[in-house]
């Protein structure tokens, strides 16, 4: 597991691990609850944080987190599905008729 990301602001480190559990990188949430001993221990120890769980995917993950950061994320090319040949735009990670996975990289 490794860190990928931390900030004070519970809200946002639970939208970053929402936001990379919906592109089905496996993600934790730590600290999240510490923000009650601030004071008592050094803010810096006391910042929620959002692990990957799998090493393979902290590339994807910190690609994605970077993209919200400056909201410059690059529109992905549409796809047609293997499973029922209909076409979706390239924003669909699976396809809108049959529900089959995009058959690109998974992490």
């Amino acid at each position: 597991m490794k860190r990928i990301y931390s900030d004070n602001n519970v809200a946002m480190v639970w939208h970053v691990r929402n936001m990379l559990k919906a592109q089905d990188i496996d993600v934790e949430v730590r600290n999240d609850r510490l923000y009650t001993v601030v004071g008592e221990v050094p803010v810096t120890e006391c910042m929620a944080e959002v692990w990957v769980v799998n090493p393979l995917c902290y590339r994807l993950a910190e690609q994605l987190i970077a993209e919200m950061r400056t909201g410059s994320g690059e529109s992905l090319p549409d796809w047609e599905c293997p499973g029922c040949g209909e076409h979706n735009e390239g924003s669909f990670a699976l396809c809108w008729k049959c529900q089959h996975a995009y058959p690109g990289e998974s992490c």
